[in-house]
């Protein structure tokens, strides 16, 4: 279940990177990511809709070999995906609460991710709209921003169905390890860098607050 909320996470994280092409190596580190680039995305792509399709049946039904086969090899392209785009945001985040309340990486993705891409979503409205088209969204008439709006009501749904906490007390943790979570994802610069809004220490935490 959780490996398979993953997934959506590494697809929609490689999806939103900033554009390869805008991306500067500072002097002082290294960027581990190209950021967005079209194989990532059409490895993204394909790998979100896959999950549209059958995430829901598989974690429901994990006897049905199809469903299973389809989020086996979404799973895959999503890792590809990211791995030649970006993770950002949601990971920092999830580094630290994973370590702390000792979560598995797919439950603290699944968690963080809609509060993130909220946090996001003007500035990622365009790749967030087609994320809402990929998990089978009718995006006639509407705005990309309302597109991406619906895209994670649709993500925050699917979180639900699967069994995906929704709040981080649920895993164990207190309000006051919040800043503590801010400060260590902040120093992730690496992964900073590559998010599509760039935040300061002080936004981190308060999509921490958001999700509390």
């Amino acid at each position: 279940m959780c490996i398979r909320d993953s997934a959506l996470t590494h697809a929609v994280e490689g999806l939103s990177a900033i554009d390869s092409r805008a991306v500067t190596v500072p002097n002082e580190r290294a960027i581990p990511y190209a950021g967005s680039n079209p194989m990532g995305d059409i490895m993204a792509e394909r790998s979100i809709r896959l999950i549209g399709k059958h995430l829901e049946t598989a974690v429901g039904d994990p006897g049905n070999q199809e469903a299973r086969d389809g989020m086996a090899l979404a799973a895959t392209l999503a890792g590809l995906a990211f791995s030649n785009c970006a993770v950002a945001v949601v990971h920092a985040l999830e580094y630290p609460i994973g370590v702390a309340l000792h979560c598995s990486h797919g439950a603290g993705n699944g968690l963080l991710l809609p509060y993130v891409m909220e946090y996001n979503r003007e500035h990622a409205a365009s790749r967030y709209a087609k994320v809402f088209e990929w998990l089978g969204g009718n995006v006639i008439g509407l705005s990309e921003s309302a597109a991406a709006s619906k895209a994670i009501e649709r993500i925050v749904a699917l979180r639900k169905a699967i069994g995906i906490p929704s709040r981080i007390r649920e895993l164990g943790g207190s309000e006051a390890q919040l800043p503590e979570f801010a400060a260590k994802a902040f120093g992730i610069k690496r992964l900073m860098d590559l998010n599509p809004r760039v935040p300061s220490e002080e936004d981190l935490l308060g999509i921490l607050k958001a999700a509390f």
